[in-house]
């Protein structure tokens, strides 16, 4: 009887290592040294990247086969409330045999520990481990936050924003704004619809009801309004948007509450190009790759320039507790969607 539990345990655990929450040591190889390994592997990459700019993907793509002649990758950009319905329709209809991607990268946050509980992510912990946060990580190595992104701040064309610009939420509701805000959809977009849930507990209803008096160009996609304000004279300000891949406009920091979370990586533990992947996670958590953004928040102490976990008007796990409430989730989106109407526009990646 022993001897058949034992043996049904160590099946288990071939089967379903994160289920059973075993623990990978940190990765002591280099990149160069995981990269040789990489080079032994037939066959593409396949990596699901949240987001709603094709530009990043591009980025992604041309920096990593540059740095790494002869490893294939095939990175697909959509939003990530698309992918990770492809990731599970993929591992519905192949039984769990083969996975829509070797290694996803997704603001869906909800989705990393359910994955782990059904034993398909690889426990994988990359070299840089010890200096990521480890409230940003799963701490037996499932998923590891890469970058911090934050939604909150001011968006503004310089050229036409002719009056000050606002800091905070209650300054969009200057007269002199009307007509000139672009927003994105907080029904069609979690981390939105996050950012509209902290505005109205700190201002109730009755900013919404003011805001929509202010003949805002509602949108899809985080970019697209950041993309309207660098063409377009008349529109000229958000506080929804990204702006990081968008000429022709500036940010200001906010000064009333905002909202953060780690973009997410995990490897899918039935990937056939397993040292491909872990060289990808460990090119996104390098030194070369971290240093490309503004070192003003990361996941990594090293790259942390303002401290995140030192910010007043932030909770940077606040996001993550949002979306694995998927019943306050939907209440919440359909509230805003009562006020603003359901989303309008062409997808953000058409655009």
């Amino acid at each position: 009887m022993y001897a058949f539990l034992a043996l049904l345990l160590v099946g288990l655990a071939a089967a379903s290592p994160a289920l059973l929450g075993s623990s990978a040591r940190v990765e002591s190889r280099n990149l160069d040294e995981i990269y040789h390994a990489a080079l032994n592997e037939n066959g593409v990459l396949k990596v699901a990247w949240g987001g709603d700019v094709q530009t990043i993907g591009d980025q992604v793509t041309a920096a990593f086969t540059k740095r790494f002649p002869g490893i294939k990758l095939d990175l697909t950009v959509d939003l990530s409330k698309y992918l990770d319905s492809r990731i599970d329709r993929q591992h519905q209809v192949t039984n769990g045999a083969e996975e829509f991607a070797d290694v996803a990268v997704l603001q869906t946050l909800q989705n990393f520990g359910r994955w782990k509980s059904e034993g398909r992510l690889m426990p994988y912990k990359v070299s840089e481990w010890d200096d990521i946060y480890p409230e940003f990580v799963d701490q037996d190595g499932a998923y590891t936050g890469y970058n911090i992104f934050t939604f909150g701040q001011t968006v503004y064309n310089p050229q036409s924003l002719h009056t000050t610009v606002p800091t905070s939420y209650p300054d969009f509701l200057d007269p002199n704004l009307r007509g000139k805000i672009a927003l994105t959809y907080p029904n069609d977009d979690d981390s939105i619809l996050y950012l509209f849930t902290l505005i109205t507990k700190k201002y109730g209803w009755q900013f919404t009801r003011d805001l929509l008096k202010q003949d805002i160009r509602w949108t899809r996609g985080t970019a697209t309004p950041s993309q309207i304000i660098a063409n377009n004279n008349e529109i000229a300000v958000s506080f929804a948007a990204s702006s990081p891949y968008v000429k022709g406009v500036s940010t200001q920091s906010s000064t009333d509450v905002y909202m953060a979370w780690p973009q997410t990586a995990c490897i899918f533990s039935r990937t056939k190009m397993p040292e491909s992947s872990k060289l990808f996670m460990n090119f996104l958590l390098s030194d070369e790759w971290q240093s490309v953004f503004d070192g003003k928040f990361a996941t990594r102490r090293k790259f942390d320039g303002q401290g995140i976990f030192k910010q007043s008007n932030v909770e940077p796990l606040g996001y993550g507790k949002f979306m694995s409430d998927r019943t306050t989730v939907e209440k919440w989106r359909f509230q805003f969607e009562s006020f603003i109407g359901t989303p309008q526009g062409p997808d953000p990646l058409d655009t």
